[in-house]
């Protein structure tokens, strides 16, 4: 039976509108980040990208236009070739760079050094493009949660709008594509503030519990930290329980 520890047990405000956005972006982001990130990362890990999963991708947006052109022919009669070509003919030139790319990213992926050598992390992300790298503002170059969560999404996004706005439906797909990518990066970033913070705290909880809860110290000179529950008047009393805080052992099995 797992022990739980008094730092389990604090209380901590949540955002649930918040954060169920997040897990939404980030549970649906897979296809729309594999869009975006084919193009502009290298040298991803072998379980993170999925060259199976790129080519579903691409073969189920390019039936997409076919589905839509036969609802068009319902609606307006008829459709030439050339009104299709120009309606979808950016949609297919990126489908192509989007196919020669995933080849690519196969490729980097069966010359990089074997996972089961510890010589690489099979989930990685790849490497940022040197491009966003060697961006100023400033002065200053951008970090890469910047990067990540806004200028690579930004840059689709933006494009995807003029893409938009001229007609083209690939534009709609980079703009959403855009937006998941960015959230999905937020939300991971998120978490991961989350837990370096969880972290910190119950180092800060360990450290002060026994300064609360024997020294009687206050909020102020326990760095914020407040013990919640009575303490036995006698200070011997409170030192012995201060050291079952203490103990490292987490875990007590039930007979």
């Amino acid at each position: 039976m797992q022990k739980k520890t008094y730092f389990q047990t604090m209380y901590r405000r949540r955002d649930p509108i918040k954060e169920t956005l997040l897990a939404f972006f980030l549970g649906l982001s897979s296809y729309p980040r594999m869009l975006i990130e084919t193009l502009i990362r290298r040298d991803m890990g072998e379980r993170y990208f999925s060259f199976s999963g790129a080519m579903t991708l691409a073969i189920v947006l390019g039936f997409i236009p076919l589905f839509l052109m036969k609802g068009l022919e319902r609606l307006y009669g008829g459709i030439t070739t050339f009104q299709f070509l120009g309606t979808y003919m950016s949609w297919y030139l990126y489908l192509a760079v989007f196919v020669y790319m995933a080849i690519q990213r196969r490729d980097e992926i069966k010359h990089l050094p074997g996972v089961f050598d510890f010589a690489r992390f099979s989930l990685s992300t790849g490497l940022i493009h040197p491009w966003f790298r060697s961006l100023e503002w400033q002065g200053r170059r951008f970090d890469v949660r910047t990067i990540e969560t806004v200028l690579e999404p930004g840059v689709f996004f933006f494009s995807g709008m003029i893409l938009w706005f001229s007609g083209q439906p690939i534009g709609f797909i980079l703009v959403v594509s855009s937006i998941f990518y960015s959230f999905s990066y937020r939300a991971a970033y998120h978490a991961g503030d989350n837990y370096i913070m969880d972290k910190i705290d119950e180092r800060i909880c360990n450290e002060e519990l026994v300064n609360t809860f024997v020294d009687d110290k206050d909020d102020a000179q326990a760095r914020g930290f407040h013990f919640y529950g009575r303490r036995p008047a006698d200070p011997d009393a409170r030192r012995l329980v201060a050291e079952m805080f203490m103990q490292e052992d987490e875990s007590v099995e039930v007979m």
